[in-house]
């Protein structure tokens, strides 16, 4: 390497060692029942608001959401909530009927969130709306498609010549074919054929088909406006012809106006308004008051009356002003003006059912029908066809399915093209929480309803759905338009034991906290012994939380020392605390005669151990002046110091008491074990926290050559450092450091055999600080000399 003179930077992989970066200590895990919530699924919530957007609000049955709000108000600043329900607990639901003649189930709609069913009575609060929200739509231009395929036998000048008719007029495009267009002007291509037309005019514009035919489509800038087209030209490009009154059966592509939102793999509805078309152009005069009633898709009639204020000149009344007077009064139809300038009635609903019958109006107006050149015309119905679309191009403004099944002859004037995409509009208690759309029943689609209202990330939180495969075909097998209420939910009875427990294999219960980061766990709705013995057992086997429990409402002093002698033991993952404390009633509206209700205390105690950790660190006992609990506002019974003293030594209970000055406070920090180094809950949470910072700041040993250079390392570089800094905030008392903890990982415990068979072992020891617990103050009287003045 080459050294420029003045200064070169390199850079370099480091060779330090990671250091121990310390592990969470106050991620609370609770066990709640809710009005609400995937049932074992682990929610991560920061505040109530959190928690009452996922769970719902105040159950009246249960005391989840105390605990939370307890929790949070009390210092807390992170948990995992895992619902628990009991047998018989059902989501809402409603069922869809797709949109084919003969309706079939099509949509499953159930109370859910993020892709699972959400069981409870809550959910019958909710209806769904289907309503209908096409990616695209289009009108249909005249055009014409090709009868032959690519390639074409063209020959140097050859022409075709393209007639566009609006309003009675022509417009004539003539385009020439050269041989420098062309690779071979004898086999010409579909797309060079296209090319060079698209070059040479713009009142027509050239597409390809799929399946190689040519596709001329007149340009038109007014929709309401139609044009005719009539295409003529060499035989081999099979345009001959005029864009006649139908879509010809047997057709597998359309020109749209627009192909904007339309997508391969779409379902496709092509649909025709029911119309009624003059038979002859509107009359020079129109007599004032003169009229037509007009019934669209068998609705209300309406009747339309002309007045000379409609016309410019009523001695010379035009076909536009017509449609114009007529489009500013009409509601279920409207008015367009044909390619031969005459006027044309329009449905403004399309496909089956839709429908247009005009007639003479009731006295005094008179009939307008002769006028407008209506009096023999023939009404015809809308008609509608789907297809999944196998082909789609915004820029060729073209769309095409497969050739079979055939498709059916549908009136190219006053066709509608559009895809079939829909919204479900959720609502609670009739207000819009939720819009999901546009969605479609086109397996694989991105906007597939399963894929998008089911989604673990961004899918609904209010339902969950279920294509239930009907059977009635592309576009029929949508559900149809309406407003679906959801019923049948039910909360199910009283979750048992075992719901709480929770099951290894699913994943439900207690164990829905598993690889989670939790270091306190609780569950304020229950008092069972075998919950809370298995809640103990689970937090040992993890190695790295503890169980906070109540002892049940209603138990004296006696009492809970018996209910808490079940779960004592030489060495137990948990503490217990009694007795229960009395809050304000959040939810009044649940027992309007109770301003205040009682509660286990767990949440609020979890709270203060995060608050105390934050503040003095995990080595502080949480209990004492600092450990206040702010929401309380009686306890369920006093204790004298006395009576305090037997419960927690007797019993293994930390009383909640009301001390003057002090408030109500957690007034001791013992576990429920009886080996005395294990007496204390800052003893059990240090050691839980030490093992959790070295187990995830050693992962990067693994792997790594087991040398006396890594021993070294690992020692006195990553954990002695580690333990210092506890050290140094007074977790290990005021020893000094050599006294208070020690390391070992050389060759004494790292034994050839354990180093060959891949097995490195690290020892730390450390004496945890202990709270004073018992303050013992010695007075007494002291003897003093006398002095003169005491004589």
């Amino acid at each position: 390497m080459t050294f420029n003179l003045g200064v070169t930077v390199i850079e370099v992989d480091g060779r330090s060692s990671p250091a121990v970066a310390a592990a969470p200590t106050s991620t609370a895990g609770l066990l709640v029942r809710s009005l609400r919530g995937v049932p074992d699924r682990a929610v991560r919530v920061r505040g109530l608001a959190d928690y009452t957007a996922t769970f719902g609000g105040y159950h009246p049955k249960a005391f989840g959401t105390h605990a939370v709000r307890g929790f949070f108000a009390n210092g807390g600043a992170d948990a995992f909530i895992v619902r628990v329900v009991g047998a018989g607990a059902k989501a809402s639901t409603a069922t869809v009927n797709d949109r084919a003649g003969s309706p079939a189930a099509t949509l499953k709609i159930q109370a859910g969130s993020r892709g699972a069913p959400d069981p409870g009575a809550w959910g019958n609060a909710l209806t769904v709306a289907v309503e209908d929200h096409p990616l695209g739509s289009a009108t249909v231009p005249a055009h014409v498609i090709g009868s032959t395929a690519e390639p074409f036998a063209l020959t140097d000048g050859t022409t075709a010549t393209f007639t566009v008719t609006t309003r009675g007029a022509d417009a004539v495009s003539t385009v020439t074919f050269r041989a420098a267009d062309f690779a071979v002007i004898g086999a010409a291509a579909a797309q060079e054929v296209a090319a060079a037309i698209n070059r040479q005019t713009t009142a027509v514009r050239a597409a390809v088909t799929p399946d190689g035919h040519l596709a001329v489509a007149a340009v038109s800038t007014d929709a309401r406006v139609w044009s005719r087209l009539q295409a003529s030209g060499p035989a081999s490009l099979g345009v001959t012809g005029n864009s006649d009154a139908n879509i010809a059966a047997g057709r597998s592509a359309l020109a749209l106006s627009s192909a904007s939102g339309f997508r391969i793999g779409s379902a496709a509805r092509v649909a025709t308004r029911g119309h009624v078309l003059g038979t002859a152009g509107v009359a020079a005069t129109v007599a004032d008051g003169a009229g037509i009633t007009v019934t669209a898709d068998g609705g209300t009639p309406e009747t339309i009356v002309f007045h000379d204020s409609d016309w410019l000149n009523p001695a010379a009344v035009t076909v536009a002003e017509v449609a114009a007077a007529i489009n500013r009064r009409a509601v279920r139809f409207s008015a367009e003006i044909t390619h031969n300038n005459r006027l044309a009635l329009l449905s403004n609903g399309d496909g089956a059912g839709s429908t247009i019958v005009v007639a003479a109006p009731s006295a005094p107006a008179t009939d307008a029908r002769t006028a407008l050149g209506l009096n023999t015309a023939t009404p015809v119905a809308g008609a509608v066809a789907f297809r999944t679309l196998t082909a789609a191009s915004e820029t060729y403004r073209l769309i095409g399915w497969p050739t079979t099944p055939s498709f059916p002859a549908l009136p190219a004037v006053a066709a509608r093209v559009s895809t079939v995409e829909f919204d479900l509009v959720v609502r609670r208690d009739g207000a819009e929480v939720e819009r999901l759309g546009p969605v479609s029943m086109v397996d694989g689609a991105e906007t597939f309803v399963e894929a998008v209202v089911n989604d673990p990330r961004r899918g609904s939180a209010y339902i969950v759905v279920t294509d239930l495969d009907s059977a009635s075909g592309t576009g029929l097998d949508a559900p149809a338009a309406g407003i679906y209420p959801l019923t049948l939910g039910d909360d199910g009875a009283d979750p048992a034991d075992t719901a709480y427990l929770g099951d290894p294999a699913q994943r439900t219960g207690l164990e829905a906290f598993n690889e989670l980061p939790v270091q306190l766990i609780s569950c304020p709705e229950t008092t069972s012994v075998g919950v809370a013995a298995g809640a103990i057992s689970y937090c040992e086997r993890r190695g790295d939380a503890m169980f906070v429990g109540a002892v049940p409402y209603g138990f004296d002093r006696e009492g809970a020392k018996a209910y808490a002698a079940a779960l004592r033991g030489r060495k137990v993952y948990g503490a217990l605390y009694g007795p229960w404390i009395q809050v304000i009633n959040p939810d009044p509206g649940s027992a309007p005669t109770a301003p205040t209700i009682w509660i286990p205390p767990v949440g609020q105690i979890l709270g203060v151990y995060a608050r105390i950790t934050d503040a003095r660190g995990v080595w502080k006992a949480p209990a004492g002046d600092e450990a206040r609990i702010n929401d309380a506002l009686g306890v369920e019974y006093d204790m004298t110091d006395t009576d305090h003293t037997d419960l927690v030594r007797d019993g293994g209970v930390n009383g909640i008491r009301a001390l003057p000055g002090a408030g109500i406070v957690v007034d001791a920090s013992r576990t429920l074990s009886t080996d005395t180094r294990w007496l204390f809950v800052n003893v059990r949470r240090l050691f839980n926290f030490i093992k959790s910072s070295l187990r995830d700041g050693l992962t990067w040993v693994a792997q790594e050559p087991h040398t006396e250079a890594l021993r070294n390392a690992v020692r006195h570089n990553v954990v002695t450092p580690f333990l210092l800094g506890l050290w140094r905030q007074g977790a290990f008392g005021s020893d000094p450091a050599e006294s208070v903890f020690t390391v070992k990982c050389d060759s004494d415990n790292n034994a050839p055999a354990d180093v060959a068979n891949g097995i490195f072992t690290l020892e730390v020891y450390f004496y945890p600080a202990k709270p004073a617990e018992a303050i013992l103050v010695v007075v007494g009287q002291q003897d003093g000399a006398a002095g003169a003045s005491d004589s």
